[in-house]
């Protein structure tokens, strides 16, 4: 009854007297990583907090160091940089350690954060060179497996700092072609709200552009302490604006590509609190989210693990990892979604009557885009949630059942058609399609359960 099959060129040229090839309206370009929503927050625990403060936590590329500011006894300032270290990735964390000078003096220093190669250290300081509030500074070492082998820190400079505060670094690497980019939180004059969220880009030697506001993620409250994954497809940061749980909570945005406009940003429900939850940053391997959050009275650092890898929920429309209350109203084509990320109310024309909506996260963001199939003429409507644009794919006759699922495993859903006992499908890793012979003609294939 089960046999798979590997579509050899006889075996294409047969299929081809039964339903056209694929045929894409737009460039099929779907974004190869997913996203996913993480775990129940867990508090890290004594040593690493402490009855004093500690927040702003980033893990070195070692995946050893464990880097974030504190105030507790042996702080040389209000504030200064401690790591706390361990022998192995599943060690526990041992007693931190303040970074002592050049890093550490008189003045406030928090807020750190580290480059990919772990060979340079941006955070901030109110220090005396400051060129109003709190700056940000840079100070590098040779050897990205000594923490305390970093030299004395260098202000960035004009270009960067300005008579306002500027503070929560966050650095990108592009793993592509190794372009940079600075993102950092300021409150000079001419953002959207008391502080936003700005960009600088690196240049080859070295120094910085002129940063510019990165308008897509800012609101007109307070947004500040971004962290970049590592492949630049996703950034959180903490944000005061409506639609949170707490005073501040953590909000992510993510984006098809580099070169992509990041996407509205989504509230992280089940990691933030009714207190303040902020900081965040990410494992190497984007797998570990760390944060400050003061749900249980002083801010301690947290941690949440990514689960479902490359899956979403159904119907989560909005990326929470929730899924959204959400209709189909076939008399005028509209899908009427309530956003359980937002609380808010969304309406999108997209199908006719006749139509069978076919949802999936066909892009492999971590969100449910809009899609049906139109028996009369066999083709796929899908309208991408990562980048607001559609694609066609011919795939099917009338009589088909669609099956959309993810067969492949990449994490985002494949274009499938049961008939007769056969499944059909074509494959978003590899762009190829295959078929599998499994079932009877008279059974109800469990994959279009959720199809109408």
């Amino acid at each position: 009854m089960k046999t798979t099959v590997v579509l050899t060129l006889l075996t294409i040229i047969t299929l081809l007297a039964q339903m056209p090839i694929p045929t894409l309206s737009q460039t099929n370009d779907f974004a190869p990583t997913s996203f996913s929503v993480f775990s129940l927050p867990q508090s890290m625990g004594a040593p690493v907090n402490s009855p004093d403060n500690e927040s702003a936590a980033v893990v070195a590329p070692s995946g050893l160091s464990l880097y974030f500011s504190s105030n507790r006894s042996g702080t040389l300032g209000s504030i200064d940089l401690w790591v706390s270290q361990r022998p192995t990735l599943t060690a526990a964390w041992g007693t931190p350690q303040n970074l002592g000078a050049p890093i550490n003096s008189s003045s406030n220093e928090n807020l750190p954060t580290l480059s990919p190669d772990g060979k340079t250290m941006f955070f901030g300081c109110s220090c005396p060179d400051t060129f109003g509030g709190a700056d940000i500074y840079m100070t590098t070492r040779t050897n990205p497996n000594d923490d305390f082998g970093w030299t004395a820190p260098v202000n960035l400079g004009a270009v960067i700092n300005t008579a306002s505060g500027e503070v929560g670094a966050g650095y990108f690497e592009n793993p592509t072609d190794g372009t940079a980019i600075l993102y950092f939180t300021s409150d000079r004059p001419g953002g959207l709200g008391g502080e936003d969220i700005y960009q600088s880009t690196r240049n080859p030697n070295g120094t910085f552009n002129a940063p510019t506001n990165v308008a897509a993620l800012n609101s007109t409250s307070f947004d500040r302490n971004s962290a970049v994954r590592h492949d630049g497809l996703e950034i959180l940061f903490a944000s005061e604006r409506d639609g949170g749980l707490g005073g501040r909570d953590i909000w992510v945005s993510t984006r098809a590509a580099v070169s992509s406009p990041w996407n509205p940003p989504v509230n992280l429900a089940n990691v933030n609190s009714s207190g303040s939850d902020q900081t965040p940053s990410l494992s190497p391997d984007g797998s570990i989210l760390y944060f400050a959050s003061t749900r249980d009275g002083s801010p301690d650092i947290y941690t949440a693990t990514r689960v479902s890898i490359n899956r979403s929920s159904t119907a989560d429309f909005d990326g929470d990892g929730r899924t959204d209350f959400s209709v189909f109203r076939p008399t005028d084509g509209t899908w009427h979604i309530f956003q359980s990320g937002s609380n808010t109310y969304r309406v999108q024309a997209f199908g006719s009557s006749g139509d069978k909506i076919t949802p999936g996260d066909y892009d492999g963001d971590g969100r449910t885009d809009f899609a049906v199939f139109r028996p009369s003429t066999g083709i796929w409507w899908i309208l991408r949630s990562s980048d607001n644009t559609f694609s066609t794919t011919q795939w099917g006759i009338s009589t088909d059942k669609p099956v959309p699922a993810d067969y492949d495993g990449d994490g985002r859903t494949d274009i499938a058609v049961y008939r007769n006992g056969t499944w059909y499908v074509v494959q978003s890793s590899t762009g190829s399609f295959k078929y599998q012979q499994f079932g009877l003609s008279s059974d109800i294939p469990v994959a279009s359960a959720n199809v109408p």
